[in-house]
């Protein structure tokens, strides 16, 4: 998944530390006026909002990005009350990050269910327990990396995104951008779809990037 972890703690550089090795592409902003602009803008999955009074996240429930708030405690009153703010969830002090991975993947699932989608309506589904790309009764088992990938065109079914930014998704942000590898690894996982589902729904536009979709419309570009 692609994060934003909005802290007012500079001694949580531990926790992106944690996320990025659990395999999600973290990135860190300080609270500040353009914060829930950036949060709109940037395409991201999911948002974690650390806060101290649940008011200073709400231009981000507000927006369109699922956002888990991040609190040093919170009666159960006050949970829910944040919920009913518009937070999907809602996070306290201290964290346990088996706890913090497995809400996240639980969040992921049920806006995998909740999107609708020609993919989803055809079939196709992401086995995240199994870790493999499905189409009705036939799997195609998948490595980290492609698992990643596909994830990552799935949410952004029916818009091209491009090599550059796949890349960064992969391999961080602070990565030196390489190309190639999104080439090799994605001519690799089409054999592998084809060879497993008997279907390719990644195609690409040469100079453009990528999309993942299931009819042969055109796509339009990826504006986030």
């Amino acid at each position: 998944m692609q994060l934003l972890y909005v802290s007012r703690h500079a001694v949580d550089r531990w926790f992106l530390r944690a996320m990025r090795e659990m395999g999600h592409v973290t990135e860190a902003a300080e609270w500040g006026p353009d914060t829930a602009a950036l949060a709109t803008t940037d395409g991201y999955d999911l948002i974690l909002a650390d806060v101290a009074r649940p008011v200073e996240a709400a231009d981000l429930l507000a927006g369109p990005t699922p956002v888990v708030v991040v609190v040093d405690a919170a009666r159960p009153d006050e949970r829910a009350a944040i919920l009913r703010a518009g937070a999907d969830d809602c996070l306290t002090r201290p964290l346990h990050l088996i706890e913090v991975q497995t809400r996240l993947m639980a969040l992921a699932r049920a806006s995998d269910r909740h999107r609708p989608s020609a993919a989803a309506r055809a079939g196709l589904r992401l086995d995240r327990g199994a870790q493999s790309l499905a189409l009705g009764e036939r799997q195609a088992p998948l490595s980290p990396l492609e698992f990643k990938l596909t994830a990552y065109l799935l949410r952004r079914e029916g818009r091209v995104v491009e090599a550059a930014r796949l890349d960064a998704h992969l391999a961080g942000p602070a990565a030196e951008p390489r190309p190639e590898r999104i080439r090799g690894l994605v001519s690799r996982l089409r054999a592998k779809l084809i060879r497993g589902l008997g279907v390719d729904p990644i195609h690409s536009l040469p100079g453009h990037g990528y999309v993942l979709r299931m009819d042969p419309a055109p796509a339009a570009p990826d504006a986030d």
